[in-house]
């Protein structure tokens, strides 16, 4: 057994396909289909089932992948370890993050670290909280971000970072002078724009209305977005009043395109997540990329 046969099976897993692992290792689709039946012949047991329109992994075969994933890791590990030795590190980190991660935290984080690790590029997706959980537990990204903690026994939460929601109207001089408990009224008399259902900010949000007596079904919801930079344009538009991260609004309330307004009741303060894979090796550049970020935020929590 050798790292060729473990790079061609699990690119052709990861894949579904012979000729698209042949094409991601540089190798011809058919030297793939002997590591894999050289592999298949050493262990003496079958890992792929094959036919004209599919290709997936027998039971042992699935056993196998995640083996031969923790091998390829822990090479990878030892091969990191010796370049961040010599501060040459290099290699590519998959992120689902929902979108005050994405749009809000992430971006300056990136340059630093691109600073400190030229080498090392990203691919960033944004996505609810709820794809970001899912995605990270079928490991579609390396590491993920997340606005809240959903129930998934193939992932583990990591608090790095919290903040607070807040109310924003339009900055309009109706909005400005309202005391705390007319501003309360507002959830009743103004249309309200909504994050997307799987939303960290809405569950969230939601849960604080229903403790105050405000279930969420009794807002007038004209509009329902899945960016809070979007509701962020719709409120200072006129279009409504909504609910968003402070981090999200910072920017709208300094140059007064929005109004924050005050009620009688604290609004929550939420956790953000670092979301990983359970029981499964990190690759060296994410761990990296770890680090980097639990030093970076640990002055906001």
């Amino acid at each position: 057994m050798d790292f060729k046969q473990l790079e061609a099976y699990t690119q052709v897993i990861e894949l579904s396909s012979f000729s698209k692992a042949a094409d991601g290792l540089h190798l011809s689709q058919p030297s793939v289909s002997l590591y894999i039946s050289a592999l298949e012949k050493e262990l003496q047991i079958q890992l792929l089932y094959r036919s004209t329109k599919e290709i997936a992994p027998t039971r042992a075969g699935t056993i196998f992948y995640e083996y031969a994933k923790n091998i390829l890791a822990l090479c990878d590990k030892s091969v990191l370890a010796l370049r961040d030795f010599a501060n040459d590190a290099a290699g590519d980190i998959s992120i689902i993050a929902s979108s005050v991660p994405a749009q809000y935290i992430l971006p300056e984080a990136l340059a630093a670290f691109h600073k400190a690790y030229p080498n090392i590029s990203f691919q960033l997706e944004q996505a609810d909280t709820a794809e970001v959980v899912s995605g990270i537990a079928a490991r579609k990204g390396d590491i993920g971000f997340a606005g809240a903690k959903l129930k998934n026994p193939k992932c583990v939460y990591e608090t790095f970072m919290t903040e607070r929601l807040v109310v924003i109207a339009p900055n309009q001089e109706r909005f400005q002078d309202l005391s705390p408990k007319d501003a309360l009224e507002i959830f009743r008399d103004e249309p309200f724009i909504a994050r997307e259902q799987g939303s960290g900010t809405r569950l969230s949000y939601e849960e604080f209305l229903r403790e105050i007596g405000l279930p969420p079904e009794k807002l007038r919801t004209v509009a329902s977005c899945n960016n809070t930079q979007s509701i962020l344009h719709a409120v200072a538009c006129g279009l409504g009043v909504s609910i968003v991260s402070e981090l999200a609004a910072k920017r709208g309330l300094r140059q007064n395109m929005i109004a924050r307004l005050d009620i009688p009741f604290e609004l929550p303060r939420r956790d953000l997540y670092i979301v990983t894979k359970k029981d499964f090796p990190m690759p060296p550049v994410v761990e990296m990329f770890l680090r980097f970020i639990r030093q970076s935020d640990s002055s906001h929590t």
